[in-house]
């Protein structure tokens, strides 16, 4: 091609203008896109895709989101890595994407160059897109399977004649978003309705509709206990109208995106529709059919969701945020059409309007953030405490996807048990998921957010409870508890000794304990009290590993009460059995003795022997 044509191409071809739509997309997404710190759903994206993928799945099942995004994301960390930028970097990705997609389905919907160039600009610079066009979740993606399904549907339905492949195609597009979040039901109901009453071929239609179902039926039925339970009714279906209209405005509110300038840029948006519908010919007016349905549906849609949850996030509306760009972009024609100047007047007066949300807001990612704080916390807290062999327990994927960023490939490796908002998993799932690294591993932690409260505390009893595990730590950091554990691998053996102690009727009439350390230094002692009378104080058990010569080389402390119950409020006669697991120092090596005495939580005052001594060896282990 000569200069001359290349030049002549470039006047009535869109390629140079989309090429610059393009660009300020990616400009606007890549611009402080590692700052903020990782985010509580991103860090549940990063632990999600390093599931195997059996896993991947159920837990997606379990959770509210379906799995091709996860799928997208484990394919995506091997190769990008997980740094904010590279885990980030996926969703610049879907929202460059998204402005010629946006441009080819505009094309399709109003078959005019200025409404699709327009479209195009929305979908690059609209605030809703490019925030979530830096968040490591499927929201980005949703906008890119949406405009891809009203591509094809529209193409397949503008044809004179229309084949069968049309119509798979489309119901394959139609598919894809489906299968990354539930709520692109919404705008993909408008495109189908507005299909069906403004389109030829309603055949093609409900085939492609037809084939779409059957591709998301399997799952759909997979996962039918999840989405029942967040679609059914938040109280009396009497009242689910007014719950979901007290819904309504801040939906609104949330698809202008009018944070941090209110609801003037609200209005202004509002304005430029009802002036597009205004000087739109009649003969058009079936146009404007597709993004009325799908801002209106969607918006009573998520509503409606959010009155089922009690909680109402912006994120679901970015499925169907090019069609309000469709809506603006016809606005913003019509009064081009209407006279010139109107169009950068109109552009100006977006500009002006959200600025502050474009400039500032978006790239400060304060949605759905609560309260401060840090994604290294966990890791910060463990790195000092771990060793090569351990593995870590997550109560919760959020904390788990933390963790594997920050570790670094270093470190423990982790695993998960679910017992915290989205996902309780029951102990009968756990419990084999626990006792199967039992078998792998001799140190395992558990790190429970909210500690013992709600689900968290079954988990702990049971943890407390099975006889293999042997407590090692236990810490607060925040609002996380961290539990510790030893699980022998060798037999323990009997201790001779035993020993009545003279200030409190408490008796230690049973040991046992691992002869040798195992390999990562870690030792498990089992200890059998009995209270031969009434305990006026709060005692504790000092178990203390000490070398050759007598200096300190580990211990742990406990109450002799499995359960944690303070001494005094036990009965007489009660025969208790408690579990202590301690780890060796790496450099300490030759014979150590393990020290077992009672001290007064309340003064720190160890309790004598009859024998006036303070301590009483129950034996030693090697290393």
């Amino acid at each position: 091609m000569t200069a001359t044509r290349l030049r002549r191409w470039l006047r009535r071809s869109d390629a140079l203008p989309l090429l610059l739509l393009v660009l300020l997309a990616f400009s606007l997404r890549v611009y402080r896109l590692a700052e903020p710190v990782l985010r509580w759903d991103e860090g549940w994206t990063i632990a999600h895709g390093h599931l195997p993928w059996p896993e991947l799945f159920r837990v997606a099942m379990l959770e509210w989101h379906p799995p091709l995004f996860y799928a997208l994301v484990k394919l995506w960390l091997p190769l990008a890595g997980q740094t904010n930028y590279a885990v980030r970097y996926l969703a610049v990705l879907a929202g460059t994407l998204t402005v010629p997609l946006a441009y080819a389905a505009a094309r399709e919907w109003a078959h005019s160059r200025p409404v699709s160039l327009l479209s195009a600009l929305y979908a690059a610079a609209a605030p809703l897109l490019v925030y979530y066009g830096q968040v490591n979740r499927m929201y980005a993606w949703t906008p890119v399977g949406v405009l891809l399904a009203t591509w094809a549907l529209l193409r397949a339905t503008d044809r004179p004649r229309p084949t069968g492949r049309d119509a798979l195609v489309a119901g394959l597009a139609t598919a894809i978003p489906l299968y990354l979040l539930y709520y692109t039901v919404w705008p993909l109901a408008a495109l189908y309705l507005f299909a069906l009453l403004a389109r030829r071929h309603r055949r093609v239609t409900l085939t492609a509709g037809l084939v779409a179902l059957l591709l998301f039926l399997p799952w759909l039925a997979y996962a039918t206990p999840t989405v029942q339970s967040r679609l059914h009714p938040a109280g009396p279906s009497a009242q689910l109208l007014a719950r979901t209209w007290k819904f309504v405005p801040p939906t609104v509110y949330g698809f202008v995106f009018a944070f941090a300038r209110g609801w003037v840029a609200v209005w202004l948006t509002a304005a430029l529709l009802a002036v597009g519908g205004l000087l739109t010919p009649r003969r058009r007016l079936s146009t404007l059919l597709l993004p009325t349905l799908a801002v209106v549906i969607t918006v009573g849609g998520v509503a409606y969701g959010a009155q089922a949850v009690h909680f109402f996030a912006v994120r679901h509306l970015t499925p169907a945020a090019p069609f309000l760009g469709f809506f603006l972009a016809w606005g913003l024609d019509r009064l081009r059409a209407r006279w010139k100047p109107l169009l950068p007047i109109a552009l100006a007066a977006l500009l002006v309007t959200f600025w502050p949300t474009g400039s500032r807001f978006v790239y400060e990612k304060a949605l759905e953030v609560v309260d401060p704080f840090d994604p290294t916390a966990d890791w910060r807290y463990l790195a000092p405490r771990l060793l090569p062999g351990d593995l870590v327990f997550f109560n919760n994927l959020a904390k788990a996807g933390w963790y594997e960023q920050s570790r670094a490939g270093q470190g423990a490796p982790w695993d998960y048990a679910l017992r915290w908002d989205p996902i309780i998993e029951p102990l009968s799932v756990i419990g084999p998921r626990v006792e199967e690294a039992m078998e792998h591993h001799t140190r395992l932690w558990f790190v429970l957010y909210k500690g013992g409260f709600g689900p968290n505390n079954d988990l702990r009893a049971w943890l407390d409870a099975n006889e293999s595990l042997y407590p090692l730590w236990e810490g607060w950091e925040g609002d996380t508890l961290f539990l510790g554990y030893v699980v022998p691998h060798v037999p323990l053996t009997e201790s001779p000794a035993r020993a009545e102690f003279a200030s409190q009727p408490i008796s230690l009439i049973g040991a046992r304990l691992t002869p040798q350390a195992q390999a990562d230094g870690s030792l498990a002692v089992e200890l059998t009290w009995r209270l031969d009378g009434p305990v006026t104080g709060d005692e504790k058990v000092f178990l203390h590993v000490v070398a050759e010569d007598g200096h300190l080389v580990a211990q742990h402390d406990a109450r002799p009460d499995p359960e944690n119950r303070p001494t005094q409020v036990l009965a007489p006669s009660t025969v208790l059995t408690n579990r202590h697991g301690v780890t060796l120092p790496p450099a300490a090596q030759g014979t150590f003795y393990i020290r077992v005495g009672l001290y007064d939580f309340a003064t720190g005052e160890r309790l004598l022997l009859d024998d006036g001594a303070d301590y009483v060896t129950i034996g030693s282990v090697t290393r």
